[in-house]
């Protein structure tokens, strides 16, 4: 597995992580894997080389953490690096305390059976608190890495502004931002982010499954994903169609989707989620050859046509 350093932190992280938000299963997440599949699914990535771990104490009600910690438990010494999250709580709900912070880190590496966690990011915090010049929240995750406790943080954001925002009122470097080929809005700040020496994670890479090749315009939706209309169903059915047609012959709309990001060298890792060992594998193969440069030019210029101006909603 390729490597690239998330930064200028002197981290190294595996191109494709292991995006572990679907990683157990809780009342509230009754389709994850159950913890025999999720510590499967983590030895099958540490397998195949994957060496960053994207996690939060919220995902599927803590169980995604806990089992995380089950799988590193069987691969003492492992090399992984771990980030997690701050705001949501296992419980369900949100504590922003700034004061909170190390506590939750520390609970967080207890679930995980680690002595420390690599990243630490706002979990797409309200504005007041993502705003440097309003909140403390970064001089509190920089004295965590002044102790040693954490070595690079930062936020999970959505747009081009917020990046643009971390960027100007904090020290911030580690940044988790949407991006995707369907949704390119954040495009020019990752490459400042790039230029300020920023380590940068690609959430959401396969559009919320859009970009899977799960989907079509006759899908209906009961879970979180019943937020789209028939007209956002059909959209998106056509969006993925017309960006197939962009890919080379014989590469899959997961690849695709993933070799297009790994092209931009403002990302750092990509983290696709997965709940079964064969869509981990399915991820991996983006990484058995890059995407031509005329595919990625394709791309871009589409998306510049097609959506600049109009970005899809989450």
């Amino acid at each position: 597995m390729e490597t690239r350093p998330f930064g200028s932190t002197g981290i190294d992280v595996s191109v494709i992580g292991l995006g572990a938000w679907q990683l157990g299963r809780s009342e509230n997440w009754p389709d994850g894997p159950d913890e025999t599949e999720a510590v499967r699914i983590v030895h099958a990535a540490l397998d195949a080389g994957v060496t960053f771990i994207d996690t939060a104490p919220g995902y599927a009600d803590g169980a995604s953490e806990v089992n995380i910690g089950r799988a590193l438990a069987d691969r003492k010494g492992a090399d992984v690096v771990i980030c997690t999250k701050f705001g949501y709580t296992p419980e369900g709900g949100t504590d922003w305390s700034a004061d909170a912070i190390e506590a939750s880190v520390e609970r967080s590496a207890r679930r995980m059976n680690v002595d420390h966690v690599d990243v630490v990011v706002l979990h797409n915090p309200p504005a007041e608190i993502l705003d440097g010049s309003k909140s403390d929240h970064y001089e509190v995750m920089q004295r965590l890495v002044d102790k040693g406790t954490i070595r690079s943080y930062g936020s999970s954001v959505d747009w081009g502004a917020d990046i643009d925002l971390v960027l100007t009122t904090s020290d911030s470097t580690a940044l988790e931002v949407r991006l995707s080929a369907l949704y390119q809005e954040p495009w020019a700040a990752m490459g400042r982010a790039r230029d300020k020496g920023v380590g940068t994670i690609i959430k959401v890479p396969l559009e919320s499954g859009w970009l899977s090749g799960r989907y079509t315009a006759d899908s209906e939706f009961t879970d979180v994903r019943s937020r789209w209309t028939r007209a956002d169903v059909a959209l998106r059915a056509g969006l993925v169609d017309e960006f197939r047609a962009l890919l080379p012959a014989g590469v899959g709309v997961v690849e695709g989707a993933l070799r297009f990001l790994l092209a931009y060298d403002a990302v750092s890792t990509v983290i696709p989620g997965s709940k079964s060992v064969a869509q981990l594998e399915s991820s991996l193969r983006a990484v058995e050859e890059p995407l031509p440069a005329e595919a990625f030019a394709a791309i871009r210029s589409w998306y510049g046509t097609r959506l600049d101006g109009q970005p899809l909603d989450w």
